[in-house]
């Protein structure tokens, strides 16, 4: 069980939900920190091991969980290369001082590219194998759309570009006007999917993918689009939406067609990387010209409405420039083998949660936990493994039960 108990109370039964009195009470867990082992190329997954705290969690205690979890990896021999995390404070801390940061990534002057970063370890247990770390594209995703959300008009960004009309949530919720008067006039909507509330987005919304996916799709790229070339559009209804399709287009490039496209990577040339750079540089080119504009834009201040927020911004970077660099060095040690986008995301975990879930009647906590997992690991064992397409394996099956019996004497031993 995952409940404490102290060294007088182990050798008597307790009663589980009885509460454990001063001085000798430990409080129960209630953070639980869960691993997964993915093969990059085949649908291979291991669920690993999980830590529990009883406190917050901090970048202390998640730097020993990962470097626990890579040893005991590397131990059965199956090697770590990329690690991917959401972008939680303690997450984010640990990767920056991996790398020797703390707080906000500075602007490099004088360099070629002065937002470069390199968010990139040493494998203490592999060396000189480097460690990658990447933010969940999911949880990005769903960050540039929020912070897309925080400009509209009662909000804290009033996001604008040198040069430009200001621009923000306001147009998506005129896209969904005019979706609402298509369907009135029993026309065609050209947005199906949208709702309501994924233009007013609650605190669950924000928290959902799908919401975030539809947003920079083709469809509302489309609408917007179409929007922007008509009569009736006045030049400063279409300057403003063309600014906000700008945004989503680069955030397209970025996860639709990049961190989260269905295309393999073989190549540095490839249309993933393209994508990916081609979206970046939106969002780079855009502080960039803040800066030359005003060199003491405080773009790492928490008060500055111009531009994403320093975290986002921060968490964008690192995504961009782990995810090259691993593919660089990925390619040259296996030239052979390819890279699955899809398969680099933390989405992966919380599928995992959700069959924890499941399991647990859809109340999961510390005490159910261990039976919850256990019972998702005895699944994945007793279900016959499906390969996928272009998997490099072959199924295995056996036609006989892997036991002999051996007679030795009188007696039979098993084996």
């Amino acid at each position: 069980m995952d409940l404490a108990m102290t060294h007088k109370e182990l050798p008597s039964l307790n009663d589980i939900y009885r509460l454990l009195k001063e001085p000798e009470a430990v409080q129960q867990t209630s953070y639980i920190l869960q691993f997964l082992w993915r093969d990059l190329t085949s649908e291979f997954d291991i669920v690993g091991p999980y830590f529990t705290s009883p406190s917050t969690v901090d970048n202390k205690f998640v730097m020993a969980c990962v470097m626990e979890t890579i040893y005991l990896f590397q131990f059965h021999e199956l090697k770590t290369s990329l690690l991917v995390c959401d972008g939680a404070s303690p997450n984010v801390s640990v990767i920056k001082r991996n790398h020797g940061h703390a707080g906000v990534y500075s602007v490099t002057e004088g360099e070629d590219d002065i937002f470069k970063v390199e968010p990139w370890m040493v494998n203490p247990w592999n060396p000189p194998h480097r460690i990658f770390w990447l933010i969940c594209p999911s949880h990005q995703l769903k960050n540039m759309i929020n912070a897309l959300f925080s400009s509209k008009t009662s909000g804290t960004k009033h996001f604008q570009r040198v040069g430009k009309p200001k621009f923000g949530w306001d147009t998506i919720d005129d896209l969904y006007k005019r979706e609402i008067g298509r369907a009135q006039l029993n026309c065609a909507r050209m947005v199906p999917r949208l709702k309501e509330t994924h233009c007013l987005r609650d605190a669950w919304t924000k928290l959902n993918v799908l919401p975030a996916k539809i947003m920079q799709q083709e469809q509302v790229l489309g609408e917007l689009h179409w929007y922007i070339h008509q009569d009736n559009t006045t030049p400063e209804e279409s300057a403003k939406t063309s600014e906000t399709l700008k945004y989503l287009e680069a955030c397209h490039h970025l996860f639709e067609c990049g961190f989260l496209s269905h295309e393999r990577v073989q190549s540095l040339n490839c249309d993933v990387i393209k994508n990916i750079n081609k979206g970046y540089h939106y969002f780079s080119g855009w502080l960039t010209d803040l800066l030359e504009h005003d060199p003491q834009f405080p773009h790492t201040s928490n008060t500055q409405k111009e531009f994403l927020s320093w975290q986002t911004w921060d968490l964008l970077r690192i995504d961009v420039y782990s995810f090259n660099a691993f593919v660089k060095w990925f390619l040259e040690t296996y030239p052979t083998y390819f890279i699955s986008p899809l398969r680099i995301s933390g989405s992966a975990v919380e599928s995992l949660f959700s069959q924890y879930k499941y399991s647990a009647g859809g109340k999961l906590d510390a005490v159910n936990y261990v039976t919850s997992r256990c019972s998702h690991l005895v699944k994945q064992c007793t279900t016959s493994h499906q390969a996928g397409k272009g998997y490099r394996d072959q199924s295995i099956g056996t036609l006989e039960l892997p036991l002999i019996k051996h007679k030795y004497g009188k007696k039979e031993q098993q084996q």
